[in-house]
């Protein structure tokens, strides 16, 4: 006869057994998320986005003003964590792209304990899984790089993990932390890219929701209902004003409010304005349509997790009391269901607002789709069990296995072809076709020619997105602007159009260029498309033809020319000219 004593230990050491198991596939995935983005360390810059993060922190780390001396469009989240990076482990963009890496499993780990609390833990080591290959599965640039939105996931998918934990809590002081802690969480989020602050619209969401559900299947009055909701987003609100206020106090010790309102605010409205509808409506069915289909096994999973559950809450949910009332009725599964539904919704709501529907800008939503990709994929293992219809439900999961296979293939013949070239050592002809090994071997020859003229540590100024050069010439920005689009207004994907309420902003930047050039006296100015004379300021125009000798072009790319500017040295640099006046 089995003792109550030893009926625990067999208990105490199945749990240790589960645990350890758990652990042991967990080390599995680090390994595949790992193994998935190791071998994109041969490049510095998988995108251009990561130039400008990179040269940021360098000058931040060097005590420059983030915002006033340098300039960048997003909230300091990103740049700090490069700077974190550098400070650490010296100026290595190898170093970010594994610290991103170790942070995107750091999410997966998040969507891992997020799905234990609702589906248990084999099925959150799936969630886990499905978020480790799909955050990788698209184009290179999209996927491999340090970016703002794979950096924002994490923050961003806690708080709702404890928005969640503080939902299915009855204790009160434990409920207020998890709320406290979402609010929190969802500021960072937001200091990484500003659409972190999505969150709150699914709190706001979720909370109505709730109330209307309470006020069909209690007594209690809307009054009471809504003091209660109001007191929990209260809560939230407090964990991201504590965010907020310390943000706002570093930027005013620093100087630097008014400038994080033009540059990381009121520019984000003209990107958006910037758009067209017509390109709009073609990046959708582009970009859009075209992230979908090369992942559209998760996403076929989770949409037909959603609709399962919405067919059968719509079935379930009216039962009859002893007063024939109605009411609504959902178990805990389903709630979590629909509020991972609701979530992924809001934070594609991102990705609409911004037009151009770049690859990584999905990033955020794939958490919500991971945990519903995850209860579909347990829905076709029930049917392909139990269903009297097993051959359709083969067919249906031999049509994801293709899709799944067209979205490896696409996405990861890359990965196959560096590996191989990684392990052999040698390069093949099919590496060499791609854009950013051309780039990286462009910034090369660039760069031979900067260092040929000037030294590592001198400023030099580039008109244009070649951040790569600043990079490998060691060479430092002669400018607080890093990119164009502040001058020119031509942002990447509608460079034809130029947001006509933005000239007087323009017009400023301009000013604040020549500005620029003047105090660092850039020996060298390169001219990535050879557009900066065809600018409509013409003080810096003729700032630069004044001051500057056109010794012709260096790019190997007919489309980059790369026009060299040089310091004419004869005469001292003229302070200003009669068209500036």
């Amino acid at each position: 006869m089995v003792t109550e004593t030893e009926r625990e230990r067999r208990v105490a050491r199945g749990d240790e057994a589960a645990a350890r198991q758990v652990l042991l596939v967990l080390a599995g995935l680090f390994f595949l998320n790992l193994l998935l983005r190791v071998f994109y360390l041969r490049y510095d810059f998988v995108n251009g986005d990561e130039g400008v993060r990179a040269l940021s922190a360098i000058r931040m780390l060097e005590g420059a003003r983030l915002y006033t001396d340098v300039v960048t469009d997003k909230p300091p989240g990103s740049s700090f964590f490069y700077a974190a990076i550098f400070a650490a482990f010296g100026r290595s963009m190898k170093a970010v792209h594994l610290g991103a890496t170790v942070w995107n499993f750091g999410t997966s780990l998040v969507v891992y304990l997020t799905a234990a609390r609702s589906y248990g833990r084999r099925t959150a080591l799936w969630a886990a899984l499905l978020f480790v290959y799909f955050s990788t599965n698209y184009f290179t640039q999209d996927t491999m790089a340090a970016n703002s939105e794979l950096l924002m996931a994490l923050p961003y998918t806690a708080a709702f993990y404890f928005f969640m934990m503080a939902a299915g809590c009855n204790r009160r002081r434990e409920r207020a932390a998890a709320l406290i802690a979402a609010g929190f969480l969802t500021g960072l989020a937001a200091m990484f890219k500003q659409i972190g602050v999505l969150n709150l619209a699914f709190f706001a969401l979720y909370e109505f929701d709730t109330v209307v559900r309470a006020r069909k299947n209690s007594d209690r009055g809307l009054g009471a209902l809504l003091n209660q909701s109001f007191a929990r987003l209260s809560l939230i609100g407090l964990g991201l004003a504590a965010v907020i206020l310390l943000f706002a106090l570093w930027l005013a010790k620093l100087g630097a409010l008014g400038d994080f309102g033009r540059d990381a605010i009121l520019l984000n409205e003209f990107y958006v304005d910037a758009l067209p509808e017509n390109l709009w409506l073609r990046f959708l069915l582009g970009r859009g349509l075209g992230y979908v289909f090369f992942n559209a096994t998760i996403w076929l999973l989770a949409i037909w997790a959603v609709v399962h559950t919405l067919r059968n809450s719509m079935q379930q949910k009216r039962v009859r009391d002893g007063h024939g009332t109605s009411t609504h009725q959902l178990t805990n599964v389903a709630r979590f269901d629909l509020a991972a539904a609701l979530w992924g919704v809001v934070t594609l709501g991102g990705v609409v607002i911004s037009g151009r529907f770049f690859g990584h800008y999905f990033i955020p939503a794939l958490p919500a789709l991971s945990l519903l990709a995850t209860r579909g994929a347990e829905l076709l293992r029930e049917r392909l069990r139990n269903s009297p219809r097993k051959l359709q439900w083969r067919l249906a999961t031999v049509g994801l296995a293709v899709l799944f296979a067209i979205g490896l293939f696409r996405s990861h013949h890359r990965t196959a072809v560096l590996a191989y070239e990684t392990i052999t050592g040698s390069r093949t002809q099919w590496s060499a076709a791609w854009g950013m090994t051309r780039r990286q071997h462009e910034a090369s020859i660039i760069s031979e020619f900067v260092t040929s003229k000037i030294s590592p540590g001198e400023p030099l100024y580039i008109w244009g997105y070649a951040h790569d050069v600043y990079w490998q010439t060691g060479c430092s920005p002669a400018s607080r602007y890093l990119t164009p689009y502040y001058i020119d207004g031509r942002f990447v994907d509608a460079e034809a159009e130029v947001a006509e309420s933005g000239e007087k902003f323009r017009r400023d930047a301009a000013a604040n260029l020549i500005e620029d050039l003047r105090r660092t006296k850039p020996r060298l100015i390169l001219d990535v498309y050879s557009s900066i004379q065809a600018l409509p300021h013409l003080g810096l125009v003729n700032f630069i033809r004044t001051n500057y000798r056109d010794i012709g072009t260096i790019g190997p790319d007919p489309e980059r020319p790369f026009r060299v500017f040089e310091l004419d040295q004869r005469e001292p640099l003229r302070s200003e000219t009669a068209s500036e006046k």
